[in-house]
């Protein structure tokens, strides 16, 4: 199966460990979605220093494929991650710098690239989303993190287009968040995901809900990345088997296992 996330490359800075991790959604996914033994490709802006290093030393350690990694002058995206006691991130004011992330924009020769792909897993908050959503179609199957967003009718002109919709339900969970992806999923052929943190993902395929729990982990480090994890279980089992209840099991399993360290994946 080849996979290509894209297009958000990060390093983590987390003050209260001193720790500068290679990171950010498009990075995670992929990591996870290599060690479940797939073909990945990343694609996406870094910065000429030293945090861009950061980054193409853990691309290089886990053989993604960077051809379509870009190299700029200006500095790579970064994210200042507080951890409190319970091991959940939190942020204060100006933690992301955006860098050269915010001058992506998806060329010709990149559209002619996703064709080759089965997956292409992005992300609403990308620069040049609406031009990624529109190329996505030439994948077999489009992914697309909707955060923690509060949904509205302005998003729902990508659903047609999305094959499999996650996002984290944690802060917005209710039964009037509920309906609306279920009623969303009898309109459109996408799957629509949330995940609830300890109170484990939700699904609606057609109007069928279904649930799963999360796996309880023998010790929280650091909530940074889960959700990335959770989504590269769940799209790698999926795409391999389109069994959704098996989907979010993979998917919990992933999300566990990042709870245990620091960063989105092991250095």
């Amino acid at each position: 199966m080849k996979i290509l996330a894209l297009a958000c490359f990060c390093v983590d800075v987390f003050p209260e460990s001193g720790k500068v991790l290679p990171g950010g959604n498009a990075l995670n996914l992929a990591v996870n979605c290599k060690l479940a033994g797939h073909e990945v490709f990343v694609m996406g802006n870094i910065g000429k220093d030293k945090y861009g290093e950061i980054l193409k030393s853990s691309i290089c350690k886990y053989k993604l494929d960077c051809s379509k990694i870009y190299e700029i002058e200006g500095q790579t995206a970064n994210h200042i991650i507080h951890i409190d006691k319970y091991g959940d991130r939190y942020f204060k004011d100006n933690a992301w710098t955006g860098g050269v992330w915010d001058k992506f924009k998806i060329s010709e020769d990149d559209k002619s690239f996703i064709k080759n792909m089965d997956v292409l897993a992005t992300t609403v908050f990308e620069p040049d989303f609406e031009n990624i959503v529109k190329a996505g179609k030439a994948a077999k199957c489009l992914a697309v993190d909707f955060h923690d967003i509060k949904i509205n009718s302005s998003h729902e002109k990508y659903f047609p287009l999305i094959d499999l919709f996650f996002i984290s339900g944690k802060n917005q969970d209710s039964p009037e968040f509920r309906k609306y992806l279920k009623d969303q999923s009898e309109k459109y052929k996408t799957i629509f995901t949330a995940t609830l943190g300890e109170r484990g993902s939700i699904a609606y395929e057609k109007g069928k809900e279904y649930v799963c729990e999360a796996l309880k982990a023998e010790k929280v480090t650091d909530t940074t990345g889960c959700g990335d994890s959770y989504q590269a279980g769940f799209i790698t089992e999926y795409v391999s088997s389109k069994n959704i209840k098996k989907s979010m099991q993979k998917g919990s399993q992933f999300a566990a296992k990042t709870l245990s360290y620091v960063g989105g994946f092991e250095i």
